[in-house]
């Protein structure tokens, strides 16, 4: 019985956040700068012509901006793993000029 506890606590929460994340995807909506570029290309172009590469435009930048985005959070993180990882080290020896 407290393994099958000790298993749905684990579980729950990685659960629980899929469901979430899941179930609400569907009700997500893109910004109006997005949702109208893919329906303007799509019916023939916005009111300057036709604009066939605005949708792919649209998508590159989204994902640079989530590379540069994930980048500085790679880099934080990889600053404060080195930084404890570093500090379980001995302490290094006593330096300087000798006071005595």
């Amino acid at each position: 019985m407290a393994s099958m506890r000790k298993l749905m606590r684990s579980i729950l929460p990685p659960v629980v956040a899929l469901v979430l994340l899941f179930g609400l995807a569907g009700v997500a909506d893109a910004c109006p700068g997005c949702k109208e570029s893919v329906g303007d290309s799509s019916s023939g172009g916005g009111p300057g012509g036709p604009t066939p590469g605005l949708p792919s435009g649209f998508n590159y930048s989204i994902y640079f901006m989530l590379a540069g985005l994930f980048s500085v959070l790679g880099l934080v993180a990889g600053i404060v793993v080195k930084g404890v990882r570093s500090s379980d080290r001995t302490p290094p020896p006593p330096g300087g000029f000798p006071l005595s």
